[in-house]
């Protein structure tokens, strides 16, 4: 080969703070130096398959410096697994390319997909170098404290349900239940709470995919909370399943299913407020914000912004030491750690899924411990504080 070209592929969902890794790496292989150019291929590996790529030596100080504060994914991104037609193709892509390191923003999708690529290039008889470097709303790649994109997110999560009580109580209707994303984990759903100061404080339960969810039990203890106070605020994760692991909804139209043949969860909030309206006889509205919880750029955390810095620059660096078929793993901000960041092998984390750990599960309204929060509120960062006005359902201070 006559030089060390580098490619980024971003893949699964946007966050705040992706684009903002993006410049991280283009920022420290210019600083570092030992690469020829660098691409970033268009709408993840999908693009990649096709040959699509895109020259980012060309953007500017100026360029980085706003995309780093846009929301979503620049290089466009995909759900897609690769096929053995299709790895062909990548391969045939890098050889013409020169391609010898390759970065893989995503979560434990993207890391199987990185896991495979860098094995098929390898059987094939073409070295690269393999990286990949994480990022999700939902925190749920295994082997890493934290997740770049999920601190903004929960941010979100916190700050609107403390909004919607603050809405909900002015005039009660009585209920509100809000969605948030999470087929699988509950991490944002239990985000919700990090406002929450006393029992008449939003939101009064919160349901996690991690803990069965029954209507009945539902319907009995929200029409407890309502008799008790004339209002309630719920949250619950748009992939909550009954006791047999079946969702509690989810959309059966073909066609609305993603890009890996799953079912659509989302809408469960909406199902649940008929649901109340129908056995209750009780005014129920659904709030489901979706997408703008991973988009709003109003709510990025300043831990957040960093994370996604600090795992772009350790990309880099890995590639420069000679790290491969890894991926970048955010210590725990209390260890022991001169850069807080370490290297873990792809398999470790490739298509594995982390829940909320279970000891930091509990029975009740609100199914997450104070050591939930103890983990969260550093990442997250201060909400908005709220004043009352002879209004004993109002936050103070």
């Amino acid at each position: 080969m006559t030089g060390r070209n580098l490619l980024l592929v971003q893949g699964g969902g946007p966050t705040q703070v992706l684009n903002a890794t993006l410049v991280a790496i283009v920022e420290e292989a210019r600083a570092r130096g030992g690469f020829g150019r660098i691409f970033g291929a268009r709408s993840g590996v999908s693009g990649l398959a096709n040959g699509q790529v895109v020259d980012l030596d060309s953007l500017s100080p100026a360029e980085l410096e706003l995309l780093r504060v846009t929301p979503g994914a620049a290089l466009g991104s995909s759900r897609a697994k690769p096929t053995q037609e299709d790895l062909s193709r990548f391969l045939a892509c890098l050889r013409r390319l020169e391609v010898c390191d390759i970065l893989f923003a995503g979560g434990n999708g993207t890391m199987r997909g990185a896991e495979v690529i860098g094995n098929y290039c390898h059987e094939s008889g073409y070295e690269v170098q393999v990286l990949g470097v994480p990022k999700t709303v939902d925190n749920d790649i295994a082997v890493t404290d934290r997740c770049p994109g999920y601190a903004s997110a929960a941010r979100y999560v916190a700050q609107s349900t403390r909004d919607l009580g603050m809405d909900v109580c002015s005039l009660p209707q009585p209920v509100s239940i809000l969605e948030t994303m999470g087929r699988s984990v509950g991490w944002l759903a239990a985000a919700s709470a990090a406002g929450k100061r006393d029992e008449r404080d939003a939101p009064h339960m919160v349901y996690l995919p991690e803990c069965p969810f029954e209507v009945d039990e539902f319907l009995s203890d929200l029409e407890r909370v309502v008799a008790a106070q004339g209002w309630a605020v719920v949250v619950v994760a748009e992939g909550i399943r009954d006791g047999n692991g079946r969702f509690i909804y989810q959309v059966e139209d073909p066609a609305q299913s993603d890009a890996l043949k799953r079912p659509l969860t989302g809408g469960v909030a909406q199902f649940l407020a008929e649901t109340v309206a129908r056995r209750l006889k009780m005014r129920c509205r659904s709030e489901k914000p979706g997408l703008l919880g991973r988009a709003s750029m109003l709510h990025v955390s300043s831990q957040d912004m960093a994370d996604a810095k600090l795992v772009g620059q350790g990309a880099v660096r890995g590639l420069l030491a000679g790290e491969t078929q890894k991926m970048v793993s955010l210590v725990p901000q209390d260890a022991a750690s001169e850069t807080g960041y370490e290297f873990v092998p792809l398999n470790w984390v490739a298509e594995v899924e982390r829940p909320i750990p279970a000891e930091w599960i509990s029975a009740g309204a609100i199914p997450v411990k104070e050591r939930f929060f103890r983990y969260l509120e550093p990442l997250m960062g201060d909400l908005l504080p709220y004043g009352a006005i002879g209004m004993d359902c109002l936050w103070k201070g």
